[in-house]
């Protein structure tokens, strides 16, 4: 199910014995996991255990499962980033997922996949996988109204957009932008472009839009822009260079955008627009920029020139190339 199915269900009385939060944004794993101790757990110095994935003792964390919960609906375990070998689980703790206890809850917190987790009826999996940007729209909004902040969802958007869909730093962003603009009541685009700091990857999107724009004064600014903010010049070429490594592979790949979104690790609305931008450029154009990048790259480390003169010749050459 996905985090708002969970939710929803959450606040219907439905619980399971189980639950995997899986996914790359742990906003909604450790969101999930508060909102599970709040509904089901009272006094949480008694009723409340973690242990670590790669570091626990397996006899301590079987203990915690089977006691019986003081004073509390629940007791809950929560195992952080654990991934069962492929032989499986132990036997004991296999034991456990066939027949879990009525009075616990087991909660696992996974950034990446695990399948063998994912075989026992007595799992809910919940997708932690980074929201799209309608749903996001209407968190910042909905959010926005609930402290007396107007916005509309076009505003709410470019939250998301700047941040990269990541819920972390979308609600420490929103919490500034409400703060700003508690007096006057209403949050404008000009707001958002003057307080939300844009990520990395965003700037990186955004200079290649200037670039196949022609627009090469933009660009140049970006890349100040971001030397300004702490960012260094090697960083940038790094960023630069999987930024166009990603346009090339975009622009000579069959797959379709969900294909590519997971192959690539990234989100279906990002290979669109990547898709979108890979049409400003020749093939030629982007084999040749990821070349250079790459080589410049080898040659700074192998201490072959000096790196600032080089990086800023190789980015001048990729941006009016």
């Amino acid at each position: 199910m996905n985090y708002t199915e969970f939710k929803n269900g959450l606040e219907n009385g439905q619980r399971f014995p189980i639950y995997l939060f899986e996914g790359e944004d742990a906003f909604f794993r450790e969101r999930g996991l508060r909102l599970l101790k709040d509904k089901c757990v009272l006094e949480p110095e008694l009723n409340y255990a973690v242990f670590e994935g790669d570091k626990f003792s397996e006899k301590d964390f079987l203990s915690s499962l089977f006691a019986f919960p003081i004073m509390s609906e629940k007791r809950m375990t929560v195992l952080r980033e654990y991934y069962p070998k492929a032989s499986g689980l132990s036997a004991g703790i296999k034991d456990y997922f066939k027949s879990p206890v009525s009075e616990s809850i087991l909660v696992i917190l996974n950034e990446k996949p695990s399948e063998q987790l994912k075989k026992f009826d007595t799992v809910c999996v919940v997708d932690c996988k980074k929201a799209d940007l309608t749903l996001i729209s209407r968190y910042v909004k909905g959010k926005c109204a609930n402290s007396g902040v107007a916005i509309d969802l076009e505003t709410a958007r470019l939250v998301g957009e700047y941040c990269l869909s990541d819920m972390t730093r979308i609600e420490s962003e929103t919490e500034k932008l409400i703060s700003y603009a508690f007096s006057k009541k209403v949050i404008t685009i000009e707001d958002v472009e003057l307080l939300v700091t844009k990520d990395t990857e965003y700037k990186i999107f955004e200079m290649t839009d200037y670039i196949g724009k022609k627009d090469f004064d933009k660009a140049i600014t970006i890349i100040h822009e971001m030397l300004g903010k702490g960012e260094t010049l090697p960083r940038i070429l790094v960023s630069v260079y999987n930024y166009f490594r990603k346009l090339l592979h975009v622009a000579i790949s069959q797959n379709t955008d969900v294909e590519l979104a997971k192959m690539l690790g990234t989100k279906d609305f990002v290979v669109r627009k990547t898709r979108q931008q890979a049409k400003a450029f020749k093939k030629k154009s982007l084999k040749m920029a990821v070349d250079m990048l790459a080589d410049t790259d080898y040659l700074i480390k192998t201490g072959t020139v000096d790196a600032t003169d080089r990086i800023w010749y190789t980015l001048f050459t990729v941006i009016t190339a």
